[in-house]
């Protein structure tokens, strides 16, 4: 049976049929959602008749459908993974996910890189890196596996694989590449110049968020997931929940402390009421920092730059290894380094 939903001036049209997932797609108008969904319900009781099996006709776009809702019960996905498996889905939805070749996973990466677009829904999207369509590929890949795995997916061999050598050699995927940006004090100190004149038509302490993530080489998302009561004034430590960690996220909470003047710019935030401490969405930190670059001609500096910042002042202020692992949080020496870019005048002891 299918229902219909009305999601601002556009039409998204779900049809729902015992043994078989929820499919649904969003159209311009209600007459092209009714269409669609007519010609979906026709084939799905076309299937039903003929004793064929759901998967053998399961789109690419109804794996990523069913994966997000049935596997999600079952282990959590993150935001990245979730936006990489839209954009597959924008891109590969329509093929049928037994019969997706190499060469469609190949086409697919290509128009991903080739430059900006507009998808189904009339969003525009971004060019991406070969680093980000590496990313998005690899969790492609993982959901057909688990699809197979889990008896939804017929599939003989591996698209992804066997696409990525020509993937390589055309130069469309690629390594992330090493960062070692550092912002300049002088960077610094215009930044926050500009965030305090203009604090009156943000709703974000900007100044004060910038000064956090150079103190406690947090990201955006953890900055803004810190909670009031998480905080121990006797320690001056604060406990981040689900840590990052390639296998164990959830449950992987770990307590850091705040050194120098991070428990009193963390005292002075406003709206104590509130659970969080940074009641902000992660997304606004980053547009509002590269809008401020922007503003001041500051070239090629991330957000994420300042996490690379406060660990080099760290090791430049003497701290060990293990101390500064206790701030970062990081696993091993391995995954630190990556942060650390040292200053040669910074070995100076006078």
């Amino acid at each position: 049976m299918a229902t219909f939903q009305q999601r601002g001036d556009r039409w998204r049209a779900i049809v729902r049929r015992k043994g078989f997932a929820p499919k649904s797609r969003t159209f311009p108008t209600k007459s092209a959602a009714r269409t669609w969904a007519d010609r979906i319900e026709r084939e799905l009781a076309d299937q039903e008749a003929r004793g064929v099996a759901e998967h053998d006709g399961a789109t690419v776009a109804d794996l990523v459908d069913w994966y997000s809702t049935y596997v999600g019960q079952l282990k959590r996905i993150s935001l990245t993974q979730r936006g990489n498996l839209s954009r597959v889905k924008e891109g590969l939805g329509d093929k049928v996910a037994s019969k997706l070749t190499a060469a469609d996973v190949i086409e697919h990466t290509r128009k991903r890189r080739q430059g900006e677009h507009i998808n189904k829904d009339g969003h525009r999207v971004p060019a991406c890196s070969g680093a980000t369509m590496n990313v998005e590929l690899g969790y492609l890949s993982e959901m057909l596996k688990v699809s197979k795995s889990m008896g939804k997916l017929t599939l003989l061999h591996d698209p992804v694989a066997e696409a990525r050598p020509s993937l390589r050699l055309v130069r469309l995927v690629a390594k992330s590449v090493k960062r070692n940006r550092r912002p300049t004090p002088e960077e610094l100190s215009r930044l926050k110049a500009h965030f305090h004149t203009n604090a009156w038509r943000m709703k974000l302490p900007m100044a004060d968020i910038v000064d956090f993530a150079i103190g406690t080489a947090k990201r955006e998302g953890e900055i803004t997931r810190l909670l009031w009561e998480d905080l121990d004034a006797p320690t001056r430590t604060a406990l981040l929940r689900d840590a990052k960690h390639p296998r164990a996220k959830e449950g992987n909470h770990k307590r850091f402390p705040l050194l120098g003047d991070m428990w009193p710019l963390v005292d002075r935030q406003p709206t104590k009421e509130r659970q969080r401490i940074f009641p902000f969405k992660p997304d606004s930190i980053g547009t509002a920092f590269r809008r401020a670059c922007v503003a001041l001609g500051i070239e090629d500096l991330h957000f994420h730059d300042l996490r690379h910042e406060a660990t080099s002042r760290l090791f430049e202020q003497g701290y060990s290894i293990e101390q500064v692992a206790t701030v970062t949080l990081h696993e091993s020496w391995q995954e630190l380094k990556r942060y650390t870019q040292l200053r040669p005048e910074s070995l100076h002891r006078d």
